[in-house]
């Protein structure tokens, strides 16, 4: 017991806690750190914290201990194999990370070049931002690389060029390391969401890529345990002052129960991404040979446009797969009522294989014509295949698509 505790009332004792244990516990798995403020020795500490002349944990909404050791890691993550320095923050869902990017970098009156072929809230959130700050956007199909620097030619206050690769849901992938460069040339940044990916499978800052966006909710928790959002930026100044300052403001800082379960579920990852990767593969062989699919999207299988890009930019290619019923919308319909080993959700990157009809869930608020110009068919099936045995995902599609 801490000096002058025995001399305390009952009601004391218990309001408060006892000296820290730090000093004595080593713990194997990092605790859980439920505290909103900390703790200062003298006026004088706490003084320099606050002027930022030494470094501690002021307030949970600033930061805490359960981000930072998740920061550090997905820092290491999306850095390794290279040398160069970047800065991550964890955000309380994959939206206010995205969102932090967009308003770190645009302001009332710029321009942006989107792809358009990208997650359903995603185009939301910049046709809202467009309409509130008269914002001009260009979504564009960033294969098309002539057409892109024709666009950024053009327009000189397009300040940010945004990208899926893999692209959600129609599985495209994109040249990186060419459309960063294009980027830079006219002055704007780039930013990809890499959520399909994970760092295991793509490294987006190895290509010179300004920013680098997770759902961390998908792959990096991996378990559907839990909301959160991540940005690794390759400037580190701006990260620290820029998007940590937007953080700060609007509180959108990850919860540290939400950090402490991510930083569980990435002790697995590299395990996980190399079973739903063969587990993909399997599944897209056998679907792409069904007589009621005109269509498999997945970067594995040496008919995709993009396969040999895929190769080069990818360790694997990935969990997720989409694919067209010939009957269209009503088929798409049908099969998600007939399935019964898959989870019928909008989320993805979970240990348990999940399904989903972007025409009817994911992308039901984005415009059918928008949709359509970027293949999101209103017979387009959407399939995040998990890490169970395959033959119990391909006998529960086989009886579903049989009917």
């Amino acid at each position: 017991m801490s000096k002058g505790k025995k001399d305390l009332k009952f009601a004391s004792l218990t309001a408060q806690d006892n000296a820290p244990v730090d000093e004595y516990v080593m713990p194997h798995t990092a605790p859980l750190y439920l505290s909103s403020t900390y703790i200062y020795e003298s006026p004088e500490k706490a003084q320099e914290v606050f002027k930022g002349k030494e470094k501690a944990y002021i307030y949970s909404r600033w930061s805490h201990p359960n981000a930072e050791l998740a920061e550090r890691k997905i820092e290491q993550l999306e850095s390794y194999g290279t040398k160069a320095d970047c800065k991550s923050l964890l955000f309380s869902s994959g939206m206010a990370a995205i969102s932090a990017v967009f308003q770190s970098i645009v302001k009332p009156g710029d321009s942006l070049l989107v792809q358009g072929n990208i997650y359903g809230t995603t185009i939301d959130y910049v046709n809202h931002i467009a309409q509130q700050y008269g914002l001009k956007v260009y979504y564009a199909d960033l294969h098309q690389l002539d057409k892109v620097e024709a666009i950024l030619k053009k327009d000189k206050k397009i300040k940010l060029l945004y990208a899926e690769s893999p692209s959600n849901p129609t599985i495209n992938c994109y040249d990186l390391k060419a459309l960063a460069a294009l980027a830079h040339k006219y002055k704007a940044k780039m930013a990809v969401d890499n959520t399909f990916a994970s760092p295991y499978l793509q490294r987006p800052l190895a290509y010179g890529v300004d920013f680098v966006i997770h759902s961390s909710t998908k792959y990096l928790n991996g378990h559907g345990t839990g909301l959160s959002g991540v940005v690794t930026g390759a400037d580190v100044k701006f990260m620290e002052k820029d998007i940590w300052t937007i953080r700060k403001l609007h509180g959108s800082i990850i919860s540290p129960f939400d950090a402490w379960l991510l930083n569980l579920g990435m002790k697995t990852l590299s395990l996980r991404m190399e079973q739903h990767c063969s587990n993909a593969m399997a599944i897209a062989e056998w679907l792409s040979q069904h007589k009621a699919i005109s269509k498999v999207n997945y970067l594995g299988l040496a008919s995709h446009p993009d396969h040999e890009l895929a190769k080069k930019q990818m360790k694997r290619y990935g969990g997720v797969i989409s694919f067209e019923m010939k009957k269209g919308y009503k088929a798409g319909e049908q099969l998600m009522k007939r399935l019964k080993f898959c989870k019928l959700t909008a989320s993805l990157g979970t240990t348990d294989t999940l399904i989903q009809h972007p025409a009817s869930m994911s992308h039901y608020f984005v415009p059918k014509e928008q949709r359509e110009k970027f293949g999101i068919t209103e017979g387009l099936v959407r399939l995040s295949v998990g890490i169970e045995d395959v033959q119990d995902i391909i006998a529960d599609l086989e009886q579903a698509l049989s009917k």
